[in-house]
């Protein structure tokens, strides 16, 4: 297990859209079994669709149901912050990873 202040970060990069969604998904539940803190870094992807903003809700909610944490690696820019507006969701207010202000989700 990983220290809850050292972030376990997991790379995507490629396609990051539905024809590949069942892999994110294996990938990003593999980090979050294995770890106290995950920090998804998608600075090489090359696209991205709705499937991976509903993977990240998806991971977002694992994580607060098992205590663990679960962010952004830097705050959203380029093709993650096109996505996320395309998908409905405005920026944050100030610059953050946490994925509960960068989705604007409720702490449940």
């Amino acid at each position: 297990m990983s220290s809850a202040n050292t972030p376990y970060v997991v790379s995507l990069a490629g396609s990051l859209t539905t024809p590949r969604a069942q892999a994110t998904h294996a990938t990003l539940v593999a980090a979050l079994s294995d770890h106290d803190c995950v920090a998804i870094d998608c600075a090489g992807a090359s696209e991205m669709d709705v499937s991976f903003v509903q993977l990240l809700v998806a991971a977002h909610r694992y994580a607060l149901r098992r205590g663990k944490t679960v962010a952004l690696a830097s705050p959203p820019s380029g093709l993650v912050a096109e996505t996320l507006l395309r998908c409905g969701f405005a920026p944050p207010k100030r610059p953050s990873a946490a994925l509960d202000e960068v989705l604007s989700l409720p702490s449940m």
